[in-house]
């Protein structure tokens, strides 16, 4: 399972940082995305491993990391960004 978890976590730096240079992150992350994103990717397919691992078996964890992490890495940013967004467009400012 060592080499499981290492192989999941060196796909989810290599998706990651893929997402980093096709500028799949969010404006509001442009700072900091070179970071982020392979963090965010490395962290979704160990969970995503193990979770795979622990419902399908060592044998089908390794593509359903895959799967999941690419879906993530894609869909993550954006609803962080909106969330963050729609706060900021209706807080409640304090006097």
């Amino acid at each position: 399972m060592l080499f499981l978890s290492l192989l999941w976590l060196t796909i989810g730096l290599l998706i990651g940082g893929l997402a980093w240079l096709a500028r799949c992150a969010p404006s509001s992350w442009q700072r900091l995305a070179w970071i982020w994103l392979p963090v965010l990717g490395a962290v979704v397919a160990c969970a995503a491993g193990w979770l795979g691992a622990l419902l399908l078996g060592n044998l089908l964890s390794t593509a359903l990391t895959l799967w999941i992490t690419v879906l993530s890495i894609l869909v993550l940013p954006r609803v962080v960004d909106g969330i963050r967004g729609f706060y900021t467009r209706f807080s409640i400012k304090r006097v």
